[in-house]
């Protein structure tokens, strides 16, 4: 009798030792998914459409430029972009920024943005540097995305959720 009581009690303990790693595998796949991830924000394209030089001195360009900007939401929960602000410089001079307001995000979705970029005045210090580079076929631009919004799930919202803040530099084509 003393065998099969210690057997019993091994496999007790065995049954006891994988309820417990089901129950905390399980929670963590549920963390896992529940958990608001930060959208995935990513500009993908960004193009010169118009540059015209303004010869009179002071020298100066006006420049337009379209980009289209992707906000992949990666959890479950829907977001409300209240305002998705796109910041743009040009050798470390700020040249502008498009807003753009009002999209909704599914739960595991994504949206594009799309907007076009009026930059009036550059000066004439920057006319030499961006017509070099418009002749070799590439401008870097140094652009900062800025979203605000809230998250929601079924009828409930949690606001003030966002507000996130990337930097990259981004080749642009000429398309003239």
């Amino acid at each position: 009798m003393v065998k099969a009581f210690s057997s019993n009690c091994v496999v007790l303990r065995r049954f006891c030792c994988l309820k417990w790693t089901v129950f905390v595998v399980v929670s963590l796949a549920g963390v896992l998914v529940l958990w608001p991830w930060e959208p995935e924000l990513k500009i993908e394209r960004m193009n010169v459409k118009r540059v015209k030089v303004h010869p009179i001195p002071p020298v100066s360009a006006d420049v337009w430029i379209s980009l289209s900007v992707r906000v992949q939401n990666r959890c479950m929960y829907w977001m409300e972009l209240t305002d998705v602000d796109v910041g743009v410089k040009y050798r470390g001079k700020k040249m502008g920024h498009v807003e753009s307001e009002g999209w909704h995000v599914r739960g595991w979705a994504s949206t594009k943005v799309d907007g076009v970029l009026e930059f009036s005045g550059l000066p004439s210090s920057e006319v030499a540097h961006l017509l070099q580079d418009l002749a070799m076929g590439k401008i870097y631009f140094h652009t900062v995305i800025k979203v605000y919004g809230q998250l929601g799930f079924l009828l409930f919202r949690i606001p003030h959720f966002l507000q996130i803040m990337e930097k990259f530099w981004k080749k642009s084509e000429n398309q003239e």
